[in-house]
Formats: C-alpha cells, sequence, structure tokens
C-alpha cells in the first residue's frame, strides 16, 4: 500500500500503482523507524514501542533456477501462506563474484541490470501485495561496494518504491575486508541518494561478513531522517550466543541508541552447510525475542546447502520444507491478529470491470475481449492452444487439457480455446480458456506446459506494438507465466511474468521492466522487452510445471486457466469485429467446427496492417519409419553376459556418490558384480530364451546430491579402452519392458557425465525402441558440448532415474532388454496436398530446402515452426529445373515447409540439424 502523506517534493512513483490483497504486518505496524536501539512502527500503537518482524531472505539472485524460482509471486504468496513470513529479503546479486559463468548480476552486463531489475519488481510487488515488508539489499561480499553504482541502483529503487511503507534498504550485504570508515563513507553516499525520495529505513553492515554492528552504530553515519540501522549476520552452528560473542556486539550497538536487524542468519555453519544446530539457533531466537531484534533466516532456495528452507522447484501446490525450513516456520509469528491502522490507502483495488464488446471499426486499446464470440482478436489473429505433447523435436510430453479442436483458417486442427465465462465476477458473454489440466514430461527434455497463445496477426508475422506501455488481463485459475513472444526471441526464451494462481477472476497490469528471460546459458542474448515491442508475434499464457519431477506433485493447484480483457495501454486499435460471426454455440466446438467470420477489416492507428484474404494451409504429415538391420550388437540368447562385439553387460547403482538405491538382482562375487542375464522364465511374455534386466528397483537418494538411479550398461567391447565402430548405422534399436528410463550412448569424450542421451517412456509389453543418432543429445546443463563420435562407442546405459529430493518409487519397479540392434532407419514422409502436386519436388538437404519444378513461374516457399509460426517466407521467379533455397537463418529443430507453384502445392515435414 501507498502511504497517503508522501515526503514533500518527492517525485511520483511508477505509473503504476500496487496496492495491499490483505492486512498484514505492514496495515499494522507502518512504516519502520529507528527509535533508539529498537524499531518502532508509524501507526499510533507502535510509536514507541518495539516492532519485531520475522522472515526469510531469499539466495543470490545471480543464481540459478534453484535460487531464483523463490523470486517470484508464487513463491512470495507460499511463504505468507505456509510460513507467515512478515518480511521478505530481495537479495540482489552485483557483480559475478558468486556465479562467473553465469554474468546475471546486477554489473555483470547490460542484460543482468534488465534480469534483476525485473526481479526486483516482482519481488517488492508481490511483498506489497501480502503487505509484507521488503529488504533491498545490494548483495555483494567484497572490500569495494561499488559506490557509485550502488547510489544510482538505489535512488532508482527509492524512486520507484520509496513511497511505499513495506520497503527497507540495505546498502551493502557484507563488507569482506573494508574497514568501518570504508562502510560509513559508502553508506553515507548511497542514503544521500536515497534521501531524495524516500525517508524509509537504511540498514548498514560492518566488517568480516557484517558481524561488528557496534562498530557500525559508531561510524558516524549520516542520515538527515536518523532512520538508519545496523545489521547483524550470523550462523547458529558456528556462532555461539556467549560473553563475547556476536549478541554482546550487537548489545552494545543498541545500547548507543541504534537498532539491529538479523537481515542474514542461519541454522547451520557459516560455511552453509552441518546440520541445522536446533540448540544453537533457539538460544539465538529467544535472544533476538527478548530484545526484539527483526530477523530474515537463510535461504528461501532450493539450493545444495543445508541452509535451504526448502527441497524442490515444485511449489505450485505448496512448498516443502528441509529441517531448517521446517525449524524456521515455527518460529516465525504467525497470525499475530493484524489490524489495519488507517494510516496507508485501502486494502487492494477493485476490477475495472468487464468489456462488453468493441464495435466493428472503433478504436480501442483492448486487443481482444471475446465478446463478438469468434476466436479472432480485434488485430486480426488467432486464439488456440499448444502443450509438449503437440511435437516431438524435443522428446513428446504427455500433458493434456479437455478442450475440443477446431479448423482454424489455415486448415489446422488447433485447441478451441473459446467458451462462455464463467460466470460469477465475469459479467462479460465470452472468454477463452483450458481446462482439465493435467501436466505430464513424458519423454519432452523440458518441463512440461500448456498454453493459451494468441497469434496477434493473422498470418502470424509481426505486429508494432511499440506505444503499449503496460498490458493488463483478467485472469481466473492456475499459476502461469504470461509470455510476449518477439521475433528477435529465436530460442523459445521469450520474455515472461510469473502470476500465481487464483480461485477469483483477478486484474493484472504489468509493465515491460517486470519481463524477465530464463538463464538458458544464452545471457548474453538477451534485452529489455520494450526493444522488441514493435515486433511482437504473439502472446501466451503458460502453465508450466516443474523439470523432472513426478507427475502427481507437478500439477497445477486449479486445473484449468481462463483469460479475458486483453489490453494494451497506449496502442489504438481499428478493431475487426463481426458480432454475428464464429461459431454459435462455442462450447460444442470439434474437430469439423470452423469459424464464418473472415475478420476482414481496416488498418489501425498503430500501423497494425488488415489480414490477407489469402489463407495459409499446413498440412497434417504422417511418415513410416523402415529399419535395415546392419549389426546385432547382442540378442542375448547364448545365455551370458558377453555381447557379439565382445563386451559385457552389467549393473550399477548410485552407491558410489552417496546413494542407497538398490536392485533384487543377484550379485555374483565371481563376476564380480549383479546378474543381469535372465532366462525366459522370468518373463515367458517376451518369447525368447533370455534378456537382460534389473528387477526390484528400489530409489533412495541417501546422501547423493542428486536424483537416485539404477542402471543397466554394456561396455561394447572387451577392452574397455576401445570402442566399437557404429558409423555404419545411424540408429539403435531394442525391445524394452519396464520403467520409464534414459539411454546414454558414451564415446569416452565427456568427462563431465553430460552423456548423449533420449529419454524413453515406460512400457507394460514388449515394446520395440527405434534410437536415431541424432536424437541423442547431451542435457541442457552441460558446459563442454562434444559430437559424438560413433566410430568408437565405449558403452550405452539404460537409466531407470528417480526424483531429486522426492521420496518416490518406479511405478513399474523393472526394466527388462532385448535385440539390441545396430540400424539404418530410415523416414519416409508423406505430404497431404490441397492440389496437385505433379510436376513438384522438394528435400531438405543439409541447410538448404532443394525444390524442383517442371513449369517456370512463381514459387511461393513458406516455413512454419511446429507451433504455428511463420518463420521464412520466400517468392521468387523460377524457371524450370532444380533450385536450392537456403535455411541458414533457421535454428536447429523440425518445421513444416510449403512449396507452391503455380497450381501446385506441396507441404512435408523437415528436420534441421
Amino acid at each position: 500500500m501507498k502511504k497517503i502523506l508522501a515526503i514533500l517534493g518527492m517525485a511520483a512513483v511508477s505509473a503504476m500503482a500496487i496496492s495491499a490483497s490483505r492486512v498484514g504486518p505492514v496495515s499494522t505496524y507502518g512504516e519502520l523507524k529507528a527509535n533508539g536501539g529498537k524499531l518502532s512502527g508509524t501507526c499510533p500503537q507502535y510509536q514507541n514501542s518495539a516492532v519485531q518482524v520475522k522472515g526469510m531472505s531469499l539466495f543470490w539472485s545471480s543464481g540459478a533456477d534453484s535460487s531464483t524460482v523463490f523470486y517470484s509471486e508464487k513463491a512470495v504468496n507460499a511463504m505468507v501462506k505456509q510460513m507467515n513470513i512478515e518480511v521478505i529479503r530481495f537479495a540482489m546479486g552485483v557483480t559475478k563474484e558468486k556465479f562467473e559463468d553465469q554474468g546475471r548480476g546486477y554489473l555483470s552486463s547490460e542484460q543482468g541490470a534488465i534480469l534483476q531489475k525485473g526481479y526486483l519488481k516482482n519481488v517488492v510487488n508481490a511483498a506489497i501485495d501480502n503487505d509484507i515488508y521488503v529488504i533491498i539489499d545490494w548483495h555483494i561480499e567484497s572490500a569495494n561496494g561499488n559506490t557509485s553504482e550502488a547510489a544510482k541502483f538505489f535512488e532508482y529503487a527509492a524512486k520507484e518504491y520509496g513511497s511505499y511503507n513495506n520497503v527497507i534498504f540495505e546498502v551493502w550485504n557484507e563488507p569482506v575486508g573494508a574497514d568501518m570508515g570504508t562502510v560509513a563513507s559508502h553508506a553515507n553516499t548511497v542514503i544521500a541518494a536515497i534521501r531524495k525520495y524516500s525517508d524509509n529505513l537504511v540498514l548498514v553492515g560492518s566488517p568480516e561478513w557484517s558481524s561488528h554492528p557496534e562498530q557500525c552504530a559508531t561510524a558516524g553515519i549520516q542520515d538527515s531522517k536518523k532512520n538508519f540501522g545496523c545489521t547483524l549476520h550470523f550462523y547458529a552452528a558456528t556462532h555461539q550466543t556467549d560473553n563475547g560473542g556476536y549478541n554482546d556486539r550487537a548489545a552494545q550497538a543498541m545500547s548507543n541508541g541504534v537498532p539491529v536487524f538479523a537481515t542474514e542468519w542461519g541454522t547451520v555453519s557459516a560455511d552453509g552447510n552441518g546440520s541445522p544446530n536446533q540448540s544453537a539457533s533457539q538460544a539465538w531466537i529467544n535472544w533476538m525475542n527478548q530484545n526484539n531484534v527483526s530477523w530474515a533466516n537463510w535461504s528461501a532456495s532450493a539450493i545444495k546447502e543445508q541452509s535451504a528452507a526448502f527441497q524442490n522447484l515444485a511449489i505450485d501446490n505448496g512448498l516443502t520444507f528441509t529441517n531448517s525450513g521446517n525449524m524456521v516456520k515455527g518460529w516465525m509469528n504467525g497470525a499475530n491478529g493484524y489490524k489495519d491502522c488507517g494510516l496507508q490507502n485501502g486494502n487492494g483495488s477493485e476490477s475495472s470491470g468487464f468489456s462488453t464488446g468493441v464495435a466493428n471499426g472503433a478504436k480501442t486499446d483492448i486487443i481482444d475481449d471475446l465478446e463478438d464470440g469468434d476466436r479472432f482478436a480485434y488485430t486480426g489473429g488467432w486464439w488456440s492452444a499448444f502443450a509438449d505433447s503437440d511435437d516431438d523435436t524435443d522428446g513428446r510430453g504427455k500433458t493434456s487439457i479437455t478442450n475440443g479442436k477446431w479448423e482454424n483458417d489455415f486448415g489446422k486442427q488447433v485447441y478451441d480455446v473459446l467458451m462462455p465465462s464463467s460466470g460469477g465476477k465475469n459479467t462479460s458473454k465470452y472468454m477463452v480458456g483450458i481446462e482439465g489440466i493435467k501436466l505430464s514430461q513424458g519423454q519432452y527434455k523440458y518441463a512440461p506446459y500448456v498454453a493459451i497463445g494468441l497469434n496477434l496477426k493473422r498470418d502470424t508475422t509481426e505486429i508494432d506494438l511499440s506505444a503499449c506501455k503496460s498490458i493488463s488481463y483478467k485472469f481466473k485459475g492456475a499459476s502461469h507465466n504470461f509470455r510476449v513472444e518477439t521475433s528477435l526471441v529465436r530460442n523459445w526464451n521469450f520474455h515472461h511474468v510469473n502470476k500465481d494462481g487464483s480461485a477469483e477472476w483477478k486484474e493484472v497490469e504489468l509493465t515491460w521492466d517486470q519481463f524477465t528471460q530464463e538463464s538458458w546459458g544464452d545471457d548474453a542474448q538477451h534485452f529489455s522487452l520494450d526493444k522488441g515491442m514493435n515486433k511482437v508475434q504473439r502472446f501466451a499464457w503458460e502453465v508450466k510445471g516443474a523439470l523432472d519431477v513426478p507427475d502427481e506433485a507437478n500439477q497445477p493447484k486449479y486445473n484449468y486457466l481462463y483469460v479475458d480483457d486483453v489490453r494494451c495501454n497506449g496502442v489504438s486499435v481499428t478493431a475487426i469485429s463481426d458480432n454475428n460471426g464464429g461459431n454459435d454455440n462455442p462450447t460444442s466446438s470439434s474437430s469439423s467446427a470452423k469459424s464464418s467470420s473472415s475478420k476482414g477489416g481496416k488498418s489501425s492507428s498503430s500501423g497494425i496492417a488488415p489480414a490477407s484474404s489469402s489463407s495459409i494451409y499446413v498440412p497434417p504429415v504422417s511418415s513410416s519409419v523402415v529399419v535395415a538391420e546392419l549389426v546385432i550388437i547382442d540378442d542375448v540368447e547364448d545365455g551370458d553376459e558377453v555381447a557379439a562385439t565382445t563386451g559385457t553387460w552389467y549393473a550399477y547403482t548410485d552407491k558410489e556418490p552417496g546413494g542407497q538405491s538398490s536392485i533384487t538382482n543377484v550379485y555374483d562375487p565371481a563376476l564380480p558384480g549383479y546378474v543381469v542375464n535372465l532366462s525366459a522364465t522370468v518373463d515367458p511374455t517376451n518369447g525368447t530364451a533370455g534378456f537382460v534386466g534389473l528387477q526390484g528397483i528400489v530409489w533412495n537418494q541417501a546422501d547423493y546430491e542428486e536424483a537416485p538411479f539404477v542402471a543397466l550398461g554394456l561396455n561394447l567391447m572387451a577392452d574397455t579402452s576401445l570402442g566399437a565402430n557404429l558409423s555404419g548405422c545411424n540408429a539403435l534399436s531394442y525391445r524394452y519392458k519396464g520403467a520409464q528410463h534414459v539411454i546414454k550412448v558414451q564415446d569416452g569424450s565427456v568427462t563431465d557425465y553430460a552423456y548423449h542421451q533420449l529419454k524413453m517412456d515406460s512400457s507394460s509389453v514388449w515394446t520395440e525402441a527405434i534410437v536415431p543418432f541424432e536424437k541423442l543429445e547431451q542435457p541442457s546443463w552441460t558446459k563442454d558440448p562434444k559430437d559424438m563420435n560413433f566410430a568408437s562407442v565405449k558403452k550405452i546405459a539404460w537409466e531407470v532415474v528417480g526424483y531429486k529430493n522426492f521420496d518416490m518409487q518406479p511405478a513399474i519397479p523393472f526394466l527388462y532388454v532385448d535385440d539390441l540392434k545396430c540400424v539404418n532407419a530410415t523416414v519416409g514422409i508423406k505430404s497431404i496436398a490441397r492440389a496437385s502436386a505433379q510436376g513438384l519436388k522438394l528435400a531438405a538437404q543439409g541447410s538448404s530446402l532443394n525444390i524442383s519444378i517442371a513449369k517456370s513461374g512463381v514459387v511461393k516457399v513458406q516455413v512454419f515452426d511446429m507451433t504455428g509460426h511463420a518463420v521464412k517466407s520466400v517468392s521468387e521467379n523460377m524457371q524450370a529445373g532444380a533450385h536450392a533455397v537456403s535455411l541458414e537463418n533457421l535454428t536447429a529443430g523440425s518445421y513444416i515447409v510449403r512449396v507452391q507453384a503455380g497450381s501446385a502445392v506441396k507441404s512435408a515435414r523437415i528436420t534441421i540439424k
């Protein structure tokens, strides 16, 4: 909530006002003020009383997703609901000191600054919405505080948020190697910058990792508002409460009239590890309670440290706590009987109401309110939905929704998302939505997802929305990433903001500086979204799970998502509308339903062109696989562990790196090792004399830091220093029955366990698997990518992998493998065209599309990605004969190409490596 009385002469804060949706500690206490050696509030009841608030500190914002997932509205909401936190600390990574290979710090790069400002807005906005305090922390550990840059940042932060009682400024996390004079000089410069816009509490660190608040209190900190305190950092297992300890230093600071705030403390050792020390932590809690010292525990993350409060990243259905997290949760204030003291603006803002439609040709800032009852936006584009199960470029997922299908104007079958409004607060006639959401990763190598998409133009090309200053929409249902997709992003790493789920209709307004991109190793290509708003192709509302998480733990809290009233503030669109068009009964959509609205219209004042009258047809493609056997590596009919290539079969588990996963296969000391050759009597349905396999699989992560596993392995050669030459084939084939697994192929060049691999789904019956070599890829986390050397394959493994930090067991506790072969697999493409393809031939070779035409004339080539985007379009006058069209600018993956030469039309699916 905003203060009613701002400091005289202060500039306005961000144009987008934020208010709280509940009454919490900020409404109860008001702005925190230094009052002698304690903190007080500005609410009448607390102006002279000590106030203590308790909460969590986030881990470095420049870290990996095990920390940055919690820099979201969803995570802050969950901590408020499940832990009753009263303060959240935004630990903004400033430089590359901790994560040198990331470059995600605020001063690391232009992209880092964009990312951190996005995190800042999302965390601070979530804190204000929840009516809790938020510490904006210049999180750096060094002798150099980067003072001039810090002053600029805090001036920006104070201008944006300094009039909110929620905000506290921490100007230097941990000075390491700097004396108190240096710290005080830094603080004085930064405080002066903050005071241009805010009188809020400022916290100052001290030497030796902010362990000397007594030095801070007497350092001569200059603050025109006399509203500063000193920080105390400690780790209970290392820093005990005793005579002469850190607690005595803090007491000395408070006796000198300066309050102390423990902005970072842990239950463990100072290195972040060791088991949480219950008794030492309790002693500190008792001391802080007795002395009204506010605190933030380190850390609200799922990192690989015992100090982390959470077990994993699957937080949509709530947080799962570590031992440390459970301890800390028990020390929060809990439901404190909060009561609004009346010093701030109201509790929450009402929705602006639902749109009731826009007349055809009228000027509007509404992209679509769905009130014309068809599946097209006022900009001419169209609505649909898509999921990880719609394409197998990166392995086919199994996510599903219950929506029906319709045939759009391009002849393409897509999910139908138009439906009547859900009623209640939604007073409009129609909305878009997806229902019956069931996330399931399957063979997809990334996190499972399903999304509502709005192509803003009819042909999926770019639209200029540079005049748009913010976007708003109303939604009800699942937590989601709202994405703005621009043509400048070619690897699907689109700008997005995460919004937490809601059981009631909620209005969202977003500014472009809230949007971030994921850290996929492409940070150098990241850019601020405002630079791409003239090249927007699509909006999307993505319901996304976590990577490599059990399906039952990955489901959204709400299995539906409804969206309505999408607006772009600042854009003037000439609405393309036809209230009589569309499907009269959108709930009865089917595969044969087709909108009757052609959606022609005028161009808009924002440069939005009318849709073309021509249609694009992307036909379905069917394929067949022809397999030619070349080498039988082992058919396991001879009853031993030796393959035809002279290598041997064996099994292994995660025992060596600290796990305790197990199998029930017999262990034979004579081998030595597990017996994996199994007779036909184990499973007669196979119909052969024998096979290899794992039995009685039990996952137990124990002390292993990664996901538990057991594995079946095959060394290709008896001499394991040598590799078998499989370069004459292009695929492996084998039959299997049992658990989901990852097949990994090793040639000896990979030294960081990032082996070339492919995920295979479970099967309760014997199934033949074809593994094309082109599908074998290293995992996304690899830092040293290698090309696979198929002329020297040393090992093949089938790993049955569990779930990190989940106590789960495989649904099928065995894996059997038989008839391993090296083969040539040829995929034959059958294209289905609207017109005769006589006299027209096409084939993809390398980075070129080869076209052969029988007659001279204009040839139109269109290339679409697997979600329907047009990514390339070429029209040329070609002479009869062969021609090559370059595809060099396209990233690796699968595409649909459509070629039209006169009346001949041909389409096919191609793969670019």
